[in-house]
């Protein structure tokens, strides 16, 4: 549920139990070049997309990729399952990034991205900044 809203309510209660400790691995890594090509697919007008960030959880992957057009998208997946992918707008702020699937809404702001749904938290997780999605 915490990057694709109602399509997978059901059976994710234990989706948000992950730690919130920093793993051994750097946070620092910076992605560059194309967006996947997978991923660019997916967005509105995505062919030539640039890699933006990319993070990972215990059990998600978030992708963030910038359009020829200068839009920005968020890409929400589990791990290992590209069939539960969903792309939505998404806007730089002062902290990190925030992206918008009503009635969800997804905030990255440093190691952390924390998910509401009609303003209530409904999760947060730890991410783990890697230098491309998998």
């Amino acid at each position: 549920m915490l990057f694709l809203g109602p399509k997978l309510l059901s059976g994710c209660a234990s989706m948000f139990d992950s730690a919130m400790a920093p793993s051994p691995s750097s946070t620092t890594a910076s992605p560059s070049g194309s967006c996947p090509s997978r991923i660019a697919a997916k967005l509105p007008d995505g062919e030539d997309a640039t890699l933006i960030r990319a993070y990972r959880t215990h059990n998600k992957q978030i992708t963030l990729c910038r359009t020829p057009g200068q839009h920005l998208y968020y890409y929400g997946e589990f791990t290992g399952r590209s069939d539960t992918g969903i792309a939505m707008r998404a806007k730089k702020t002062s902290d990190g990034y925030l992206a918008w699937n009503k009635p969800y809404q997804y905030e990255i702001n440093g190691d952390t991205v924390t998910v509401t749904e009609n303003g209530r938290r409904i999760g947060k997780e730890h991410l783990e900044r890697v230098a491309s999605p998998h």
